[in-house]
């Protein structure tokens, strides 16, 4: 098959040449034998974060007219894209489907992120969404959605060699609960090394994070609602005790890795860790939330002693305390932890368990043959 694919690489910009999905969305094509005409999305991202609609228009007009030219010189089968609201014109996307391709858009963290691709969602023939509760909101906007759940890329996710240096360790930023997880564990001296942005604080981030808290602050004694007074409070709560956890432990806390030693990591640690709980936009003051991230898949993959929240979707993946372990509270999370840290056996046992069935079943090669299966294309 020919595919357009319109992508950005990075999945992350605070870590340097991050490849997250390029490795994941475009090689895995390659490896399956398509062609691939790759249109990086990198303009459109710069366009969503500045609100830059003279960059977008530019973007999405690029965008067309290299698929009106590669279209002409031989057609393509697809159009695969990883695009959110603010980053290409919706018309652009009409004009992408008037030539008979079928496109589709990929997006994840729909869960609480929805409004990031709730205005273009209706512009694509299909929208394959990671979370399987996400569906609704699809259907609720007049979209086509199809439940596509995150993988990983076996080229790249592979244990390496390397001494099990530290007992266990989490990488991702410091958001939502995480912070309070982690030192649930150090409090109780279980040696838990973190890794990611926002952790550390540099001299800038000092600065953004002390204007922060005096704008909290002046909220919270100042707003004209309760409501308002309540929110600020809760936000100002909620970042002290996020920025709290570099001083109180300092050794425990790194910036962020590159991908290779996001990997190495996976196998230095006899523990990896994973959280599942986001709040509602963001929000501190709205519902808390659960939902996959790519690391359910990837660290598996890895040959880690994957250690992460219980959800039943995780369970249509994994078998829970067979291939991952699973936990429902911070104690059975301590519990767990140690129990693994004492018992290296039983450890091993898991770790063969979850890195086959994620070899076997959750490889993004596996993800598009389903996909073109849906699509008719095989």
């Amino acid at each position: 098959m020919r595919i357009f694919q319109i992508l950005e690489a990075n999945a992350n910009t605070a870590i340097a040449a991050n490849q997250t999905w390029r490795r994941n969305l475009y090689e895995p094509l390659l490896d399956l034998g398509h062609e691939v005409v790759l249109f990086s999305a990198q303009d459109g991202r710069r366009a969503l974060a500045h609100n830059d609609a003279a960059l977008r228009a530019r973007f999405s007009q690029q965008m067309v007219d290299t698929f009106r030219s590669e279209h002409a010189r031989r057609p393509f089968d697809l159009v695969f894209a990883y695009l959110m609201d603010g980053m290409v014109d919706p018309a652009a996307i009409d004009e992408l489907r008037r030539s008979g391709v079928p496109v589709t858009n990929f997006s994840c963290n729909n869960i609480h992120q929805f409004d990031l691709v709730d205005t273009l969602s209706p512009h694509f023939d299909l929208n394959l969404h990671a979370e399987k509760e996400a569906r609704t909101k699809f259907l609720a906007v007049g979209a086509n959605p199809l439940w596509w759940p995150m993988a990983s890329n076996p080229t790249y996710f592979k244990p390496v060699a390397t001494p099990r240096s530290l007992a266990a360790s989490f990488v991702g930023a410091n958001y939502a609960l995480r912070a309070r997880y982690l030192v649930h564990l150090l409090q109780n001296q279980v040696d838990v090394h973190i890794y990611g942005p926002g952790w550390l604080s540099g001299d800038l981030s000092r600065q953004r994070a002390l204007a922060k808290r005096i704008y909290f602050l002046g909220l919270a004694a100042l707003a004209p609602s309760a409501e308002r007074r309540g929110w600020a409070s809760a936000k100002l709560e909620e970042l002290d005790f996020r920025s709290s956890v570099a001083r109180r432990f300092p050794t425990q806390v790194h910036p962020p890795v590159s991908d290779d030693e996001l990997v190495a990591l996976y196998s230095r640690s006899h523990v990896s860790l994973g959280f599942l709980e986001v709040y509602d936009g963001h929000d501190p003051t709205r519902p808390v939330t659960q939902h996959l991230h790519l690391r359910e898949f990837e660290a598996p993959m890895c040959g880690a002693l994957y250690c992460t929240g219980y959800l039943d979707e995780l369970a249509e993946h994994f078998e829970p305390d067979i291939e991952v372990v699973v936990y429902r509270s911070p104690h059975e999370l301590l519990d767990k932890v140690r129990f693994y840290l004492a018992n290296p056996a039983a450890a091993e046992r898991v770790r063969q368990a979850g890195m086959q069935r994620a070899r076997q079943e959750h490889t993004y090669h596996r993800r598009f043959q389903s996909l073109f299966h849906s699509l008719g294309l095989q």
